[in-house]
């Protein structure tokens, strides 16, 4: 009898958590998705010719063995390719430039939030102020315990910043307070 690994959702994650077991173990990767396509947020779809990016996504990681395992899944392409094209290969990686951004205040803020010029003037001198005294007593009295994701923030970032950017873009994104503690697990991984 061969080993099952359920896994649950065929995003990016999950299509690569199978493909490796299937690859490199005898364990059988069976997948579950609720929806009738894979690819998770990170899906792109063809809607009357249009390529249309469902979530807000962009493949990127920190981790030199990530980013070599997905060159060698796909090919990286840095030139458009029309749908169609006479090669018949639209499965590749396109590297493009991209600027992430933050609408606040009416004004632009580079995202990631980056100490500069522009970030001091657009938010002015007193609450920049107050982010870095907020930033500072954190770094030096770091909370004991982080039980919730305002928490993490505000340990990492301070409460200003948090308060400031991060508290009601992160509620209305996931519909949960960020005060929610995290609820356990009934599946044991």
């Amino acid at each position: 009898m061969k080993r099952q690994a359920i896994i649950v959702g065929a995003g990016p994650a999950g299509l690569t958590a199978a493909y490796e077991l299937l690859t490199r173990t005898d364990i059988v990767p069976i997948v579950l998705e609720k929806s009738t396509f894979m690819g998770g947020i990170s899906r792109t779809v063809n809607y009357k010719g249009n390529r249309i990016d469902i979530g807000g996504h962009r493949f990127f990681s920190k981790s030199e063995r990530v980013m070599e395992w997905w060159s060698r899944q796909m090919q990286l392409d840095s030139q458009p390719r029309p749908q169609g094209s006479p090669d018949g290969n639209e499965a590749v990686m396109l590297l493009r430039s991209r600027k992430s951004r933050i609408y606040f205040l009416r004004k632009f803020f580079d995202y990631p939030i980056s100490l500069s010029a522009r970030t001091i003037a657009n938010l002015g001198l007193l609450r920049t102020l107050k982010i870095g005294f907020s930033y500072l007593r954190v770094a030096l009295f770091p909370p004991k315990q982080v039980n919730n994701l305002e928490q993490f923030f505000i340990s990492r970032f301070g409460r200003e910043l948090y308060n400031t950017f991060f508290k009601s873009y992160t509620e209305k994104v996931w519909g949960v307070p960020c005060t929610a503690r995290p609820r356990p697990s009934r599946y044991r991984i």
